[in-house]
Parts: structure tokens; sequence; C-alpha cells
């Protein structure tokens, strides 16, 4: 995508330096420039978004799995309760 997009600027060169104009850029090369990094900031702050969630749901799953393994091995206790009551006459 990258590629393509340089291709097409380096093609046609007038259309960074009708761009430049309109954003009244006196230096039209830091217009690409600009629109780079602003993008990498873009996809960076979405990456961060996704990761920051997937961290809320690990953090729940593992909360959630140890509430099931408590419960878990409480009921276990109170069934070996009951199998040793049943065994004494």
């Amino acid at each position: 995508m990258a590629t393509v997009a340089i291709l097409l600027l380096s093609t046609f060169g007038g259309i960074v330096d009708s761009l430049a104009g309109f954003f009244n850029i006196s230096y039209s090369p830091t217009l690409p420039l600009v629109a780079g990094l602003l993008f990498a900031l873009a996809v960076s702050l979405t990456q961060s978004v996704a990761l920051s969630n997937q961290r809320d749901q690990s953090r729940d799953m593992a909360q959630q799995m140890a509430l099931l393994e408590y419960r878990l091995k409480e009921l276990e206790g109170k069934e070996q309760d009951n199998q040793s009551r049943n065994e004494e006459p």
C-alpha cells in the first residue's frame, strides 16, 4: 500500500505541490513525511487500544478462572465430607 502511494506521489509530483499549497506548506516534500508520521501515529494508537482491550479481557478471564477453581475445590471438599459422613455408621 505504501509502495503504491510512493509510486503515485513520485510519478505525479504536482499532487504533492497542490496539496502543500492547499495546506499552506512552503516546502512541499515535508507533506508526505508529515502524512506518514500521522499515519504511523494512528496505527500505533489503534494497536495500543487493541492491546489494552486484550489485557483487560485476559485479566477478567484469569479472575473468572480463579473463582471457578475456588468454587470447584469448595464443592469437592463438601463432597468428600458427605462421603466420609455416609461411610461412618
